[in-house]
């Protein structure tokens, strides 16, 4: 692994060998805020400073972030939407930039006493109506919900974040 002196250093080679190959894993120096980074083989993440995932507060941890497209590029009733989940401080928030406000925390979804949560995972399924969200914590446990995000939360024809999504559901007892 190639270890680089600056940050900007460090993403222009990341942008540069991800154009190239199509991946890239990013390290940075340990003074930053994020301590998890999906996609990593030996599960070790590099602190990063990615303080613009966070939508209210530079004070807080992120713990991870993942992003998931939905829609369909010839649906002008769907156009493709780009989703970003992230868990800070055990709270989950999504990105909808369709919505006011574009964040979303989905916290109150989660069963009681779920736990410290430390990763998370957006998946669109191909139906092409909602964003599937998983989410670990520090103990083991996994936990999914699933949000409708066509049509548009909020409008007329549908629920508000966080009505469109259903409770999480435990999956480490099924």
């Amino acid at each position: 692994m190639i270890h680089h002196r600056s940050t900007k250093s460090a993403l222009a080679f990341a942008l540069a060998a991800a154009a190239v190959s199509g991946f890239a894993t990013l390290t940075f120096p340990a003074s930053a805020d994020v301590t998890a980074v999906h996609g990593m083989a030996d599960n070790k993440a590099t602190p990063v400073s990615n303080r613009a995932t966070d939508p209210r507060s530079d004070d807080k941890t992120t713990r991870a972030v993942d992003t998931a497209f939905q829609g369909d590029p010839d649906d002008p009733k769907r156009p493709p939407t780009k989703f970003i989940g992230i868990i800070r401080d055990s709270r989950i928030a999504v990105r909808d930039p369709r919505t006011t406000p574009q964040w979303h925390d989905l916290s109150e979804l989660l069963p009681r006493n779920f736990g410290r949560l430390v990763d998370i995972s957006l998946a669109a399924p191909d139906e092409g109506t909602t964003v599937h969200i998983t989410v670990l914590n520090e103990r083991g446990k996994v936990a999914q919900s699933r949000c409708t995000v066509f049509p548009t939360p909020g409008s007329r024809t549908a629920p508000a974040w966080p009505e469109n999504c259903t409770e999480f559901i435990d999956l480490t007892r099924m």
